[in-house]
């Protein structure tokens, strides 16, 4: 089936970059806020040399670069102009990879769910048009809402990278975070009762499940420390369509051990037995 172009979902749609782009384009190179947390300390740049750079990319797009334009859809705050660009960067189609970046030049147009559903338009185009097998970003301590969108798109954490950046008077770290195309498609598929890995869908489920536990519990804090700890990998455990257990599963070397504090009372004995049949295979 041939994928639609542009690419349009219920809030928004990517489209080409277009000349008529410009203007909004110049008017975010002044907001130095944005300057500092996506290009850092660039020298100053005039208005012709940026609608240069752009235009050029434009006329003769380079293909290891696929730009598009985040454009509200009618009805939408800022619908019909350029609200931002959502790219792919050094598309390697060898090593079937590249990068992803996200900007949106206005702060009235952020926290309304664009960047996520702008990540998910350009991450089925990555994945079905592209065929790429792996997708990866970096993204700042202090971006709260990126570290959301892109932990709620299906990203996972590959490390940290200590006192990356100088803002607003002090070095934060950065968070590089990859999603591979297995990762992609197990997202996209429909949750099941019994142990499975945690789904991007699961977490109302999990927050309720942790309060459930422990009232004064910070749910993203906990779920959080998990998906930073290179060494586990998070499992759900649902009955009737109700989350009732979260299992870590911790691997250093070839031995994998687990946890069922996270897991209701009443189905701890039931969660042992899958989970011990799972750590009985190898792998």
């Amino acid at each position: 089936m041939p994928y639609p172009f542009p690419l349009a979902g219920e809030k928004l749609r990517l489209r080409a970059l277009e000349t008529r782009d410009l203007d909004a384009i110049w008017t975010a190179y002044q907001d130095l806020e944005l300057e500092l947390i996506t290009s850092g300390d660039t020298p100053p740049l005039s208005d012709s040399q940026v609608r240069a750079f752009w235009q050029q990319r434009i006329d003769a797009p380079a293909p290891e670069h696929r730009y598009f334009v985040i454009e509200p859809l009618q009805g939408q705050p800022g619908a019909g102009v350029l609200a931002g660009m959502c790219n792919l960067y050094d598309v390697d189609m060898r090593n079937r990879s590249a990068e992803l970046a996200i900007w949106l030049a206005s702060t009235e147009l952020r926290g309304r769910g664009y960047g996520r559903e702008a990540v998910r338009l350009l991450l089925g185009y990555a994945f079905e048009v592209c065929r790429l097998e792996r997708v990866h970003l970096g993204v700042y301590d202090f971006n709260e809402g990126g570290v959301r969108t892109y932990e709620r798109s299906g990203f996972r954490y590959e490390g940290r990278l200590l006192n990356a950046i100088w803002y607003q008077g002090r070095y934060w770290d950065e968070w590089p975070m990859r999603i591979l195309r297995a990762e992609w498609e197990l997202d996209r598929s429909m949750v099941t009762n019994g142990l499975r890995p945690y789904h991007t869908a699961d977490y109302e489920g999990a927050a309720a499940l942790l309060t459930t536990l422990d009232a004064e519990a910070d749910p993203l804090r906990l779920l959080r420390y998990f998906w930073r700890d290179g060494y586990t990998t998070l499992w759900t455990f649902q009955v009737d369509e109700r989350i009732v257990g979260l299992i870590p599963i911790h691997q250093k070397q070839t031995t994998r051990t687990f946890q069922l504090i996270y897991v209701l009372p009443d189905h701890r004995v039931t969660a042992q037995r899958e989970v011990t049949r799972l750590l009985s295979h190898p792998g």
